[in-house]
């Protein structure tokens, strides 16, 4: 009895022993087996799949055989996987699904397989995105639409940023994409969460660049300059001047960014050519800023459209746009390190002609006036368009009108003076357009302005007169104090002022 209870416990240990074995090889077996697929070398795979090996073991991080054969877009070894019983809801620790992976790959027959399977066409990833979002983001047309077949919901919405499929789609100018999303009633309307920040503006106080959000579609189209998506969105009637938190309309948007084709159809199709940002930016008035912009070496660049901003400035015009809109506060800066503290002047109650002039731009001057613009609405600080285009207040580290040259000024200055502007209007700190055009030595701008009737003997608040401008005496604008002396135009000041009284006695 008792040799055959010993008998019984070593027949159960070697029995044990040969399952642990077992297991160890097919444990051994399937690690290989990942191991290859983690490599992409999915061939290999095939080949090595034993009747033993488990098909659901994963790695450590929980990735399986299917997360690999579907990140690889193995069609063969995804079939015969499934056909193992593969368990085609598998996460790993990164959120990682099977179906996630097919989507980034964008093979239809895997997504198509994988659904059949009984994978979840709405399945959220670690960041809320669903498949369809993934396949959103690019031109992948057949492969979205087997997810859409099967059920996929157009107007989920992520966690982070509120964001849906269509948005991703027109963010990344895929326009077909757009259009299979509008055709299959994705909401083109949608906003994406607005961005709640405790302060935009630091304690020193110095303003922050902290995006909002609340983009819809069309104003993600419109900053990215997707005319196919602009289009498609138009046609499925979306908010032509539906905003973001700080007011931008897809105009203004469009504008911003130099998308002046998007900013076209948006015009013809019948935005609001009048409605400003809380800055006060109206579509006119950032058509015209950036008609005059520096490029290079800095955040903007020459547009790549047929369209130009100049057609963009008529086009608002001829919509009946009112040309005497101001900014409201100081606009934020385009590039914070080349625009912090350049552009002083570009304030409260700035006009798009006031913009022109700064940036001595004659062909957009000309037509304001024509259009009716107020010749001397002045900022807050009373300086007008005429003083601003004479040289007030220049400076090298302007960046808007930093490469204006005198015979543009000239022309500028001409225009509006022939046109009525008071040539001794006077700033905030006493000066007048003649100052300008001193401090920078511009004679033939002195010469025009004197013979419009300029105050040659004008003192500023500081007590200093024209002829002190001209030898950089009166201050100069920008990150310095004083000026450049300009002997020559001193002089040619000093000659006018005796001829006046001459021609007086």
């Amino acid at each position: 009895m008792k040799r055959n209870h010993i008998k019984s416990l070593l027949a159960t240990a070697v029995l044990a022993a040969m399952l642990d074995a077992t297991a160890y090889a097919q444990d051994s077996n399937t690690q290989q087996v990942l191991q290859l697929a983690s490599k992409g070398e999915t061939a290999a795979v095939l080949t090595s799949l034993g009747r033993n090996t488990d098909v659901n073991q994963s790695q450590s991080d929980g990735t399986t055989l299917l997360h690999w054969a579907t990140y690889y877009g193995d069609v063969e070894l995804v079939t015969q996987l499934l056909r193992r019983d593969a368990d085609v809801n598998a996460r790993n620790e990164f959120g990682a699904t099977p179906l996630s992976q097919a989507a980034i790959a964008g093979n239809p027959e895997i997504l198509q397989a994988l659904l059949e399977a009984g994978a979840d066409v709405n399945e959220r990833g670690a960041d809320d995105q669903t498949a369809l979002m993934i396949l959103a983001r690019t031109d992948n047309l057949d492969a979205a639409k087997v997810l859409i077949r099967a059920g996929a919901d157009v107007n989920a919405v992520e966690k982070w940023r509120g964001q849906t499929a269509l948005m991703w789609a027109a963010a990344q100018k895929q326009a077909l994409m757009t259009k299979l999303l509008l055709d299959n009633g994705a909401e083109s309307n949608a906003q994406s969460s607005r961005n709640n920040w405790e302060r935009q503006v630091t304690g020193e106080p110095r303003m922050k660049i902290l995006p909002m959000g609340g983009l819809t579609p069309l104003l993600y189209a419109a900053r990215e300059g997707c005319t196919g998506c602009t289009q498609y969105l138009i046609e499925a009637g979306a908010d032509l001047n539906k905003t973001d938190p700080e007011g931008i309309t897809p105009l203004v948007m469009a504008n911003l960014n130099a998308k002046w084709d998007s900013a076209k159809l948006l015009l013809e199709a019948g935005a609001n050519p009048d409605k400003w940002d809380i800055y006060g930016r109206s579509p006119l008035y950032t058509a015209v800023d950036y008609n005059t912009l520096p490029h290079g070496g800095r955040a903007d660049r020459l547009s790549t459209d047929l369209t130009t901003s100049f057609e963009i400035v008529q086009m608002i015009l001829a919509k009946g746009s009112n040309p005497n809109l101001q900014l409201k506060l100081f606009p934020p800066y385009r590039a914070l390190g080349a625009d912090r503290g350049a552009d002083g002047l570009l304030k409260t109650g700035v006009t798009a002609l006031f913009r022109a002039a700064r940036g001595g731009d004659a062909p957009v001057v000309k037509l304001l006036i024509a259009k009716g613009a107020m010749l001397d609405l002045p900022n807050e600080d009373a300086v007008t368009p005429l003083i601003v285009a004479a040289g007030y207040r220049a400076s090298a580290i302007d960046t808007r009108g930093r490469f204006r040259t005198e015979l543009e000024a000239f022309e500028v200055t001409r225009q509006l003076l022939e046109a009525g502007a008071q040539v001794n209007a006077v700033e905030s700190a006493g000066q007048t357009a003649i100052f300008g055009a001193a401090t920078n030595g511009w004679n033939t701008v002195v010469q025009l302005l004197a013979d419009h009737g300029a105050d040659l003997e004008h003192k500023d608040t500081a007590g200093n007169n024209v002829v002190d401008a001209a030898m950089g005496r009166a201050g100069r604008f920008g990150r310095g104090s004083g000026g450049d002396e300009h002997g020559e135009t001193a002089a040619l000041i000093e000659k006018l002022i005796t001829e006046r009284k001459a021609a007086a006695q």
